[in-house]
């Protein structure tokens, strides 16, 4: 059982010799049970009965009852000693690998702690109150946003109790139930682009003179990385073998530091599973590799700032530019990486050398792009094959197979 310490009033009494006592009871959390709750009591002995003598009892009597439950193994850090402490390791501790995650998670946890007391003890919190937090919130917000604040305060209450802290976890062995998801009720074909999206798509950012846009987004298109994949790109990540082909080597993601600094980015490697790669550039792909190989640190960079371009101003601009071209998706940072898996299903590519290809271990949206388009694919064919033959030369499909 969560314990939950239930706060009592002090109380005073008069004594024979004109003294008074101060008296405040607390649970015991050893001897209480879910349905029994065993109370124990301290005391203080004070010559006055006074408002200021009250306030002094109610501080020695709150200091007694917190060594108390400390000897018991019951911690007393409040939520926010336990928030400064953990910013504090964190800023002393990180890399620059891990700045992006940590950012996100302090984010996180800043926006969780406008919601609640700092002065909470965190042991008086149990997997109800965080149950009911979570609940409400998933009503407003993406399974994915919350699973994200669960992560955060999970790996605070961690580091709390491997700094000891904390006894336990408060969320050890919480997890959010992952609800039906509504982008499963969506046609497949709402995942990526067909020919004539992507085409308008691209014109539409041409239209603007958005050159450097157009090419970035092409070159997803070509290859089918991920967006921090593509804007991490070094020009010396694409080179040409002796068979005169140009391939890219794909070995990171783009890692952004808040700390006001424009620009202030770097590779971070090793990413996902698979996801270091080598990959073959197509022709229309290498032409933009020579357009942007200007000597800059990234291939691909914004036109005035020549900073790489991080995936929050690449999102905005998909979904900008979407509705300008007026697709009505709702467009994604992986709608190219998609539309590739697309195009190679529409080229016979097999599934092994495709998932290879973009560095998947596996991934359910595109194998189901995947193996969609494929059968589209199969039952055009055999439609195909049943229209052969004119109205006076029809094939005999019963001859055929005798």
């Amino acid at each position: 059982m969560q314990f939950i310490q239930k706060e009592y009033a002090v109380v005073v009494q008069p004594l024979k010799n004109g003294k008074y006592k101060y008296i405040k009871k607390y649970v015991d959390p050893l001897l209480s049970t879910a349905r029994h709750t065993v109370t124990k009591q301290v005391t203080v002995t004070l010559e006055k009965n006074t408002k200021k003598a009250k306030q002094t009892a109610a501080t020695i009597l709150q200091s007694k009852i917190d060594t108390k439950l400390t000897e018991l193994g019951m911690k007393q850090i409040t939520i926010g000693e336990l928030k400064e402490k953990y910013f504090k390791n964190i800023q002393q501790s990180m890399r620059f690998e891990n700045y992006q995650t940590m950012y996100v998670y302090q984010s996180h946890i800043n926006i969780f702690m406008k919601s609640i007391d700092p002065d909470i003890i965190v042991e008086h919190l149990g997997t109800p109150y965080f149950r009911k937090y979570f609940d409400k919130m998933l009503q407003s917000k993406s399974w994915s946003y919350c699973n994200v604040r669960r992560a955060a305060l999970w790996n605070m209450f961690d580091f709390g109790v491997n700094y000891g802290y904390l006894s336990i976890n408060p969320i050890q062995n919480f997890r959010l139930k992952k609800p039906k998801n509504s982008e499963d009720d969506k046609d497949i074909e709402d995942k990526y682009f067909t020919d004539e999206e992507y085409h308008a798509f691209i014109q539409s950012l041409k239209d603007r003179d958005l050159d450097y846009y157009s090419d970035f987004f092409e070159f997803l298109y070509y290859t089918g990385m991920r967006v921090g994949e593509c804007a991490a790109l070094h020009p010396n990540d694409v080179f040409q073998k002796a068979n005169g082909n140009y391939y890219v080597r794909i070995n990171g993601t783009l890692s952004k530091k808040h700390d006001g600094k424009r620009g202030n980015a770097k590779k971070k490697g090793g990413a996902k599973h698979d996801s270091n790669r080598v990959i073959y550039l197509p022709p229309k792909a290498v032409e933009i590799y020579k357009r942007h190989n200007k000597g800059y640190k990234f291939l691909f960079v914004k036109r005035t700032t020549r900073n790489p371009m991080d995936t929050s101003s690449v999102n905005k601009e998909m979904k900008e530019t979407a509705k300008r071209a007026g697709i009505k998706k709702n467009i994604t940072s992986h709608f190219f990486r998609h539309t590739h898996v697309s195009k190679l299903a529409e080229l016979g590519v097999e599934w092994e050398v495709v998932r290879r290809r973009v560095g998947h271990k596996d991934s359910k949206t595109t194998k189901e792009i995947y193996f969609h388009v494929t059968e589209k694919m199969q039952d055009s064919l055999e439609a195909k094959i049943n229209s052969l033959g004119s109205k006076e030369e029809r094939i005999d499909w019963n001859k055929l197979n005798k």
